[in-house]
């Protein structure tokens, strides 16, 4: 199993329509073979130390996948471009990992 870990910084006034764009994309990849999870979070307060700054403008994306093919066949569909074009003027930077399960 793939796990997919993006942290997005979105620039300064555009979060709720970067919210809303991924609002839209959402439902569309969790229908998609092999997507088993396609998750929006963003930072909040935790009770254990030591914590990290806040940041209003971080967002990151947790995403599951059953196999390097399924995301890939993702990476290609049409709303996933469309999405890409859309979303990149809304964001200062992305930062990408790609983690497997070993257990």
């Amino acid at each position: 199993m793939l796990h997919v870990i993006v942290v997005m910084r979105i620039k300064e006034g555009r979060m709720q329509e970067f919210l809303a764009a991924c609002e839209e994309l959402r439902p569309l990849v969790h229908r998609e073979p092999g997507c088993q999870a396609y998750e929006y979070t963003r930072d909040t307060v935790s009770p254990f130390a030591p914590e990290q700054p806040l940041e209003a403008d971080r967002i990151t994306l947790l995403e599951r996948w059953e196999s390097l093919d399924a995301l890939k066949t993702h990476l290609e569909t049409p709303h996933m471009k469309a999405a890409g074009a859309k979303m990149k003027g809304m964001r200062a930077s992305v930062e990408l990992r790609l983690t497997e399960s070993i257990f």
